[in-house]
């Protein structure tokens, strides 16, 4: 397996009728992936078959990892092994209009350019279509999307994850603090100040 990032960005001659497979190793930093939040235990290993037909290049494979990232109840960093299992296809960008695609504009703005479009048609409407220009096919930011869409819109280091006391701020996993109960607003205490109202009338 190598560890080259020239893997990611073959020749387009070298797609062979029966397919090109590629394997490497990539970081985090390598893949454009540097956010505060972006955080991985070692690298991220890709495995990828292309393979070309008379219009586009259909790229398929598997992505895996483990993410560190923060926990939204108790704020503590733990460990996250993902596995995506990965689609694309690639088309020539002669007469194609680029779109950004929406993860890519919504999170990181024009700092990164992935080109993906809309999909052909209704019937592909579920499948992720890239523009490609010249004799090489770029794969970096198919991979690096595929791994932003891959985090969890609310990461939880588990799922009964008891958070912060918020009084104190104790972590609530580790040791019960001596907060009483925090109190909600109750609907029986606007009733009965109604109630002491209409009496004093």
């Amino acid at each position: 397996m190598t560890v080259l990032m020239d893997t990611l960005n073959p020749a387009i001659v070298d797609i062979a009728p029966e397919g090109l497979s590629l394997s490497c190793e990539a970081t985090g930093t390598e893949l454009g992936l540097d956010e505060p939040e972006e955080k991985f235990e070692g690298p991220l290993t890709i495995q990828l078959e292309l393979v070309r037909h008379d219009g586009p290049i259909t790229v398929t494979g598997t992505l895996e990892g483990t993410a560190i990232r923060q926990c939204v109840r108790c704020l503590t960093e733990y460990s996250d092994p993902f596995f995506v299992n990965l689609y694309a296809e690639y088309l020539s960008q002669a007469g194609v209009a680029t779109k950004p695609a929406p993860a890519e504009q919504g999170r990181r703005g024009p700092r990164r350019d992935a080109q993906p479009v809309e999909p052909v048609d209704e019937a592909e409407e579920a499948d992720e279509v890239y523009l490609y220009q010249g004799d090489h096919l770029d794969l970096v930011p198919m991979v690096r999307e595929q791994v932003i869409l891959a985090a969890p819109m609310q990461p939880l280091c588990r799922e009964d994850c008891l958070g912060l006391c918020p009084q104190c701020g104790q972590n609530l996993n580790e040791h019960r603090c001596g907060c009483p109960p925090e109190q909600g607003p109750s609907p029986f205490r606007v009733l009965k100040g109604r109630l002491s109202k209409g009496g004093n009338a």
